[in-house]
């Protein structure tokens, strides 16, 4: 439960930085950067979900390889 909180946490922190970012740069910044400011804060969220899922996932194959009885790390 503290896991799932601590990541609610840092997604919402990193949504609320991409806002504030987007809020203080100027149209042709962030044209130049490549961002859109009404998209900026959910693209970043997502981001973050995607890494906690890979880590997860890879998280999950190494505990199954474990059960197996191989020896493979997690690049």
């Amino acid at each position: 439960m503290l896991k799932k909180f601590y990541r609610a946490m840092v997604i919402a922190r990193a949504g609320s930085a991409a806002a504030h970012v987007a809020l203080n740069m100027t149209d042709k910044q962030l044209a130049d950067a490549g961002i859109d400011r009404r998209t900026f804060p959910l693209e970043a969220m997502t981001r973050i979900e995607a890494e906690f899922a890979k880590k997860d996932a890879q998280k999950a194959t190494a505990q199954s390889a474990k059960t197996v009885g191989l020896d493979i790390q997690a690049a």
